[in-house]
């Protein structure tokens, strides 16, 4: 066994070793943190386990079944990650079989003089079941689904609760919370995380496990190995078989009680360390633990599902013994498996139809795609009817259709299920957002004037991770005009996420040794010098299924100003402005897509406003850092002023004068104008000295300048 690195935590008479080879279970870390954010907890927890192993605490006798009610919470990426009922439901059989000692592998159990395993390994005798009754007292197939890219990379504990893009635990005294992620956040030490499980003793509303989707079950992306197994196993109490001693510091080999140090249970032989292979004869410590049971040194016990080898395929009598005592000893564990709580969660209920559900592939397309549709009704279904408004199906009766939608518009799903004897019906209004192609032409302008509510799912999209506040209009503060986007971000601190997204943009036409010119304006400033807020820029070639970052704003490079309260912009010198030079030809496509996405960390509030994209060639300038939006000049002025903007020919326009306190004084034009770059001179013979506003109305956006006539 090659070991890449070794990283070695010492807590008062307490070690955990952890390694970078491929750290796959992050418990450890997690329990280590659990001490020390808890005062006491570790001797807590010692005298806990030393209760057990010395027999002041055993399990209640049972002659009925125990059975652990599951909840399996799948956050997934538009498909990525959202694993089907069956592969969900292919874990719960591989807990079954490895609980109850009914593997296939038993047979790989040594049984030697220096092994003798086969003896000790334990069937534990415990069932997982899927809930089948929520905690509202509903039909349940004890499987919730969120779309949430935030909440299932990286995941961490803030993926067990739905504010922070996750979806929350039900009540640990019913069910077994179980939350199934693409990636899991890196403890640091390197290596892949593929689980990691909280420990009994100090459950709280973040009480199971978290798993990657490749982890968990035998078909689809499971990958069949014993992850699952393993972390039940710590949220049933039980630590790695490499444990180290809790006196005296070093490796997990050691000589004293054996019901007093390591993993607390004498019959798993310490080890020096993980392991991830299964040598015949490997022995990594030596010498004999007090009142060791085999009274010799035992060979390493690789076959042990809480160990890290490859070939597990055991629990042992004395892991069974700490399980058992635990379901009896831990409050919330004893109410988990009792028989009310069987009647609780309907575990025992017969499976019929109660309920219609799906799920798709994704929401959000654009005109020509298509959407790959999933039954996920429950129970027996026998019989499927879709029905697609505005979709073309490849079947109306399969239980997972695919449907091509041709046009724009938003459009409802409706699935009614049958076993042959009952129905079910669902309709999700509204359900799939469907862009146009080609999309908006350039020149491209957004000022968010002719917009009255964010989104408006055809020009904007909005993701918001933790359902409190994301990009909204406001018609308070803006650059130019009256209205701009913005996210009331002060006071929170939660690190989520929320993007503004276009809808589609039409860059077919535009010639492929030409430059694309895409700026914008934003206001901010930090509440505090540490605060580390980000705003970023993405551009998609695809209608969204791809994005590439073009622009990350973060801390002083997003604002080197700080202001306390709430901050709102007062003038226009407080807006930034943001070119984007990077957009390739190979992105001049008719369904062109940018987003913006910011990111909190306990900031302030962010504006933005003056959006423009066009074609170099409609300008005939080519500094990048000085692109006109609407510019008059000379300014002050005696006589003339020229008013120069990019129109599009599509578009009404109405350029206009007010006065300082308001009133039209003067329409300079009304109509419609050549697209690109437009310049119209205008005589200022008519008007006394002073501060005049010139006002660019269009169907799409306003803009203003202020103009000062000598």
């Amino acid at each position: 066994m090659k070991k890449f690195g070794l990283f070695l935590i010492s807590l008062v008479g307490f070690s955990i070793t952890f390694y970078a080879q491929q750290n796959w279970c992050g418990s450890d870390l997690y329990l280590q943190k659990t001490f020390e954010q808890n005062p006491g907890s570790q001797q807590q927890f010692i005298e806990h386990n030393i209760r057990i192993s010395s027999g002041q605490i055993v399990a209640q006798d049972r002659n009925d079944p125990i059975i652990i009610p599951v909840v399996v919470h799948v956050i997934h990426d538009n498909g990525t990650g959202n694993i089907s009922y069956e592969q969900i439901q292919s874990g719960i059989d591989q807990l079954n079989l490895d609980y109850n000692r009914q593997n296939a592998d038993t047979i790989d159990t040594r049984n030697t003089v220096e092994a003798p395993f086969w003896p000790v390994s334990a069937n534990v005798g415990i069932q997982f079941a899927l809930a089948k009754i929520d905690p509202a007292g509903n039909c349940t197939n004890g499987v919730e689904r969120r779309n949430s890219a935030t909440g299932t990379y990286n995941a961490t504990d803030a993926s067990k609760h739905y504010s922070s893009g996750g979806l929350d635990a039900w009540d640990r005294n019913n069910y077994m919370n179980i939350w199934i992620v693409n990636t899991i956040a890196s403890d640091g030490t390197g290596g892949t995380t593929l689980g990691y499980a909280a420990f009994p003793q100090f459950a709280n509303d973040e009480y199971g496990l978290i798993i990657r989707h490749d982890s968990y079950g035998t078909i689809g992306t499971g990958s069949g190995d014993r992850t699952l197994t393993h972390e039940i196993g710590h949220c049933l109490g039980l630590l790695h078989t490499f444990q180290g001693p809790f006196f005296g510091g070093g490796t997990g080999c050691h000589t004293t009680d054996c019901g007093a140090a390591g993993d607390y249970c004498c019959d798993t032989p310490p080890e020096s360390e993980a392991h991830w292979s299964c040598g015949a004869t490997q022995n990594s410590c030596t010498g004999i633990p007090l009142n060791d049971p085999y009274t010799f040194d035992a060979y390493d016990m690789w076959e042990n599902y809480m160990s890290y080898a490859p070939c597990q395929n055991m629990f042992s009598e004395g892991q069974k013994a700490i399980i058992t005592a635990n379901l009896t000893d831990i409050a919330f564990l004893a109410n988990l498996v009792s028989l009310t709580n069987q009647s609780t969660t309907g575990v025992l209920l017969p499976e019929i139809l109660c309920a219609a559900d799906f799920s798709s592939s994704s929401q959000i397309i654009c005109a020509g795609n298509s959407i790959s549709f999933f039954d996920d009704s429950y129970f027996n279904v026998t019989g499927w009817t879709w029905t697609f408004p505005g979709g073309n199906a490849s079947s109306l009766t399969d239980p997972n259709p695919i449907v091509t939608y041709a046009a724009g518009g938003t459009y409802d799903v409706t699935l009614e299920v049958t076993d042959g004897i009952s129905t079910k019906i669902l309709t999700l209004t509204d359900y799939i957002l469907v862009l146009p192609v080609p999309g908006d032409l350039v020149p491209y302008k957004e000022g968010f004037e002719s917009l009255t509510i964010l989104p408006d799912n055809d020009r904007f999209v909005v993701e918001n991770a933790n359902g409190l506040s994301t990009w909204e209009l406001t018609s308070s503060v803006a650059y130019s005009g009256y209205d701009c986007a913005y996210i009331q971000n002060f006071g929170l601190t939660d690190a989520s996420k929320d993007r503004l997204i276009s809808g589609t943009i039409d860059l077919s036409n535009v010639s492929l040794s030409d430059t694309m010119i895409f700026n914008f304006k934003y206001a901010y400033n930090r509440k505090s010098s540490t605060d580390d807020d980000k705003l970023r820029f993405y551009i998609s070639k695809d209608c969204g299924e791809t994005w590439i970052l073009r622009k990350n704003l973060h801390g002083p490079t997003l604002s080197s100003f700080i202001t306390s309260g709430s901050y709102e912009p007062t003038s226009p010198e407080e807006w930034i402005e943001v070119n984007i030079a990077n957009i390739s030809s190979d992105y001049f496509v008719s369904d062109f897509r940018y987003k913006f996405e910011f990111e909190n960390e306990g900031g302030n509030n962010i504006y933005i406003d003056h959006i423009n994209m066009y074609p170099i060639s409609m300008t005939g300038i080519s500094d990048l850092e000085n692109q006109p939006g609407l510019n008059v000049y000379p300014n002050p002025a005696a006589n003339n002023v020229m008013i120069s903007f990019v129109a599009n020919a599509n578009s009404n326009y109405e350029i206009c004068i007010y006065d300082a306190i308001g009133n039209k004084v003067a329409v300079i034009f009304s109509g419609q104008l050549m697209n690109g770059l437009n310049t119209i001179e205008y005589s200022l013979a008519n008007l006394s000295s002073g501060m005049y506003v010139i006002k660019v109305a269009s169907d799409e956006s306003v803009e203003t300048i202020k103009l000062i006539k000598e």
